[in-house]
């Protein structure tokens, strides 16, 4: 079986990108999600709170026969929000109380080289 050029620099450059990937990802993606989830749980079932009685209050007549709108409304609101809170959150890995790291302290990943 005859090896290609292609195959050649495409082994190497994939296990390069998978030890980058794996020195980098989960660990740290499941500490900022954790971080985000407890800032965005109070913040958004305060807002599902806020929003399900303000509708309540707008549109009494038509809700009173609907027995099951509070607890629709508190999933519905609260589901979009947590969503939109930890996407937000996420995007920005230093969220507050997390240690900021010292400038120069992180050292650089090794180079790749095919």
């Amino acid at each position: 079986m005859a090896s290609s050029p292609v195959l050649k620099t495409a082994v190497p450059v994939a296990a390069c990108v998978v030890l980058v990937l794996l020195s980098m990802g989960s660990p740290v993606m499941a500490d900022i999600q954790d971080d985000c989830r407890t800032i965005c749980r109070p913040k958004c079932d305060d807002l599902t709170s806020d929003v399900c009685t303000s509708i309540k209050e707008i549109l009494p007549t038509i809700l009173s026969n609907l027995d099951a709108f509070g607890m629709t409304c508190r999933v519905r609101v609260s589901t979009l929000c947590r969503t939109l809170c930890i996407n937000i959150c996420t995007l920005n890995t230093l969220t507050p109380g997390a240690p900021t790291p010292a400038p120069g302290s992180a050292a650089a990943p090794p180079p790749c080289k095919p």
